[in-house]
């Protein structure tokens, strides 16, 4: 009678694991950039982003500051030592949830609108963001895109003499 209930109890353990088990899609190589509009605009990129997205939504994305790229070494030198302090503050990060993802159809090819909420973490600064996007699926593979502003004061940024506010775009290829 023991053997049959550790039996069941096996049974029922891994259908439950098994039903609620989920998708997770994952990137290395996510982009993000940047352009801070003035006179001359400064714009960056970061092509080293680790994101992951799972088929609930849950969504999180990782990167080291100092892997932003820029067309002068001085303005990286600026951008790391003075503006992010990126010693002090080595990472931006981001979780939350794609609120609307079970209108986003995984096995079907298109492209679907979505709304990202959740907490971003900046110069040692979290704030609640929300911000759209798009997710596409073609055949299995899913990539998404959102652009959205990043004002400066709210992240206790101070770089003013560039900018008050920079427009950020991330762009992921999940495998």
């Amino acid at each position: 009678m023991m053997k049959y209930l550790l039996s069941l109890a096996l049974v029922i353990v891994v259908f439950t694991h098994t039903a609620t088990a989920q998708k997770v899609y994952g990137t290395r190589n996510g982009k993000i950039s940047f352009i801070a509009p003035n006179d001359e605009d400064v714009k960056a990129i970061n092509n080293e982003v680790t994101s992951r997205l799972s088929d609930n939504g849950t969504l999180s994305f990782s990167l080291l500051i100092k892997g932003f790229k820029f067309g002068y070494a001085e303005m990286q030198d600026h951008f790391n030592n003075e503006y992010l302090m990126s010693n002090q503050f080595p990472r931006a990060d981001f979780k939350g949830t794609v609120t609307n993802m079970k209108e986003v159809v995984l096995s079907k090819n298109g492209s679907y609108k979505a709304v990202v909420k959740g907490d971003l973490t900046l110069h040692g600064v979290t704030k609640n963001i929300t911000v759209n996007g798009t997710i596409t699926v073609k055949d299995g593979k899913l990539s998404a895109i959102a652009k959205f502003p990043i004002v400066m004061k709210d992240f206790k940024i101070d770089a003013s003499s560039v900018t008050e506010k920079v427009m950020a775009e991330i762009n992921c290829i999940y495998q």
